[in-house]
């Protein structure tokens, strides 16, 4: 425990020097989860020469350009690409694809071509126009721009879309019951339960019930923000020992003067640092990078969020 939050935090101060006041201290502590995760270093090098191609290949308005959050989101993928030009213009490559099949253009179809990543990625951004037209039918009003990069991601299999719209919606419902809030956080968490199976699990929702209760007995607050954790708790098949660890990672985070203003994002950060460590029975059924990069693509969405809304575009 002692170890993971010291090279967090120094990836923390490694990255908050770099970006100086370019971008709030959510999208530094953003940045530190997704390299402390992998248990990796974070290379400022890399990254300036990553941010250097980006602005040497896309145009002014280029929304890598003017949307800072993505800028860096796409740096941290190209930071260890060996000739980054290339792996830079198979990305927008990716994105021309998204919206051949008449994804907008935004930062969050951006985002989502991170995520373009089957041999056959025409069909990949078929099948995810698909299930987004599909859970429009289910949540009309929900259902926006942020639910694309998880729809790509889950275009990478060809499953029936129809049904897992259809489960998705069923366990929103379900959670909708046992007092979540609704809106976009409950959306998210009833898509990411269909990552092991589109059919609809009787099982989750009372385990999520039940890792939702053990939290909120340590006195921490579960928001909407941290729904999509439990989610991840759900998955990973979580027990009694792992989540106090998780508990234990988040109080001794959140006491850091850096993240003392940042408590909420304290606990996402938390199970992000500890799915590695509690997904091994997951492994045979979804890769762990898969669901961390699931876990990173909404991380990241719900910052773009914040940040157009603070912004007030797109």
């Amino acid at each position: 425990m002692e170890q993971t939050l010291q090279q967090f935090e120094q990836n923390y101060r490694k990255i908050e020097k770099f970006v100086g006041w370019t971008v709030g201290k959510p999208i530094v502590l953003l940045m530190a989860s997704h390299y402390t995760a992998r248990q990796q270093e974070v290379n400022i090098d890399e990254l300036q020469q990553a941010i250097a191609v980006i602005k040497k290949e896309t145009g002014f308005f280029s929304t890598l350009r003017t949307n800072v959050l993505v800028q860096y989101v796409y740096a941290m993928q190209l930071a260890g690409e060996p000739n980054k030009e290339d792996a830079l213009r198979t990305l927008l490559s990716n994105v021309d694809i998204l919206h051949k099949v008449k994804f907008p253009n935004t930062s969050y179809t951006t985002i989502a071509a991170l995520f373009l990543t089957s041999e056959n990625k025409e069909a990949q951004a078929e099948r995810a126009q698909l299930l987004y037209r599909e859970m429009r039918k289910k949540h009309k009003f929900l259902t926006s721009y942020d639910d694309v990069p998880i729809a790509v991601l889950f275009g990478l299999d060809d499953s029936n879309m129809e049904i897992r719209a259809n489960t998705m919606r069923r366990y929103y419902d379900a959670l909708r019951t046992e007092k979540f809030s609704q809106g976009n956080e409950l959306q998210a968490l009833s898509q990411i339960l269909t990552t092991v199976g589109i059919d609809y699990n009787e099982q989750l929702v009372p385990y999520i019930l039940a890792i939702k209760q053990q939290i909120e007995q340590a006195k921490i607050k579960v928001r909407p923000s941290h729904y999509i954790q439990l989610g991840f708790l759900a998955l990973a098949k979580i027990n009694d020992e792992q989540l106090q660890q998780i508990i234990a990672f988040y109080e001794l985070l959140s006491s850091q003067k850096y993240a003392k203003w940042h408590t909420e994002q304290a606990l996402s950060i938390a199970v992000q640092q500890y799915l590695p460590n509690v997904a091994n029975e997951l492994l045979s059924v979804v890769s762990l990078e898969l669901l961390l990069q699931m876990q990173y693509a909404l991380m990241a969405t719900s910052a773009a969020v914040a940040v157009n809304a603070s912004s007030g575009s797109e």
